[in-house]
């Protein structure tokens, strides 16, 4: 038995398919199938029940996910705890924004704190994140959206705003001055981002709430990219709901029109995320004890970490502490969440 086997069992799990595990993990479904066949075989038992419509998990099957994900943490643990080469190293995941715009700022801070750290960084869409980190494959990561697995813990670090972008010209400058409701904006080709987008799916959230069905939006492009959905709009292509903070240049610049979306779901909370109940390398320890200190709302980079402090692993971000200096004009923390499920599915296995 093998743990690249095991992994693959538990991916087409948590993703329903064995085509979906097979993108996941960058492997070809034959590759896949081979995985869960050489399982089956050295257990001595069928995981995953195999009709010519679709596949269900084995009662035996059930039982093997549990002791999978055991495993698989363990594994995790084995490698952080004894391999001494991981000790300045970590992996890191993020979504196209905070890839983009929240982490450049944080990881240049924190390299010049750590300058003996090395730091990998993969850019995917938030739910792979998750599932990734989940699986073991990433360390850390920072997505704009919470899932509902119960074995990941989900920090608050940062609070942005959906808003609608349209191109700066005389007809959205004219529309502007006249206070247009949604509605009205949304009559405009969209541009929309991609499945699995955190973007994507807090903008469809925000929308349902406000009574506006996103599958009836005149949708003319779907694009997988931030920065390639700023240029159609700069062209006119459409408009689209995207992050505040990937068009503040734009705005300052006049090159993009921002209109604001009146409704508490536009406020777009982000998150650090890692498993629970797992051993941190040295260096990942010391980012998230990093992003701790931060005021991220302010972009306040400018701090220092006592060595007293470092051992507080589960303090909330950014709460004030008696010795230190409060920040300034400290954004308040929304008490709402929003959640992300992951295909997750135990009994029926599409594919």
């Amino acid at each position: 038995m093998e743990l690249k086997q095991i992994k693959t069992f538990i991916t087409i799990v948590e993703w329903g398919s064995f085509s979906e595990a097979a993108n996941q993990l960058y492997l070809s479904q034959p590759t896949v199938s081979l995985h869960i066949k050489q399982l089956e075989n050295e257990l001595g038992i069928e995981l995953i029940g195999r009709t010519t419509k679709s596949h269900e998990l084995t009662p035996h099957g059930e039982k093997f996910y549990e002791y999978a994900k055991s495993i698989m943490q363990m594994a995790y643990n084995i490698e952080n705890t004894f391999s001494q080469k991981n000790n300045h190293k970590f992996t890191i995941g993020a979504s196209s924004i905070a890839a983009s715009y929240i982490l450049p700022q944080l990881i240049s801070a924190f390299s010049r704190k750590y300058p003996d750290n090395e730091i990998t960084l993969f850019q995917s869409d938030t739910i792979k994140v998750i599932n990734d980190i989940a699986l073991g494959s990433l360390n850390l990561g920072i997505v704009g959206s919470q899932s509902m697995n119960n074995n990941l813990k989900f920090e608050r670090i940062f609070q942005d705003k959906l808003v609608i972008a349209t191109a700066y010209n005389d007809h959205f400058l004219a529309l502007q001055a006249s206070n247009p409701s949604i509605q009205e904006l949304l009559r405009h080709p969209f541009i929309s981002r991609e499945d699995g987008s955190g973007t994507l799916k807090e903008s469809a959230m925000l929308l349902r709430e406000m009574k506006i069905d996103p599958l009836k939006l005149d949708k003319v492009l779907e694009v997988n990219n931030n920065e390639a959905i700023k240029q159609f709009i700069k062209l006119g292509t459409g408009i689209s709901i995207i992050s505040e903070l990937a068009v503040i240049n734009e705005v300052k610049n006049k090159e993009i029109l921002t209109f604001p979306i009146d409704h508490k779901l536009s406020n777009r909370d982000f998150y650090l995320v890692h498993r629970k109940n797992s051993h941190l390398t040295d260096a990942s320890r010391h980012f998230v004890e990093f992003v701790r200190k931060i005021d991220l709302n302010n972009l306040n980079f400018d701090i220092s970490i006592d060595e007293e402090d470092e051992d507080d692993e589960d303090e909330p971000l950014n709460k004030d502490k008696t010795k230190k200096k409060k920040t300034k004009n400290s954004s308040k923390s929304r008490d709402f969440h929003r959640m992300v499920k992951p295909k997750r599915i135990h009994r029926k296995i599409n594919d």
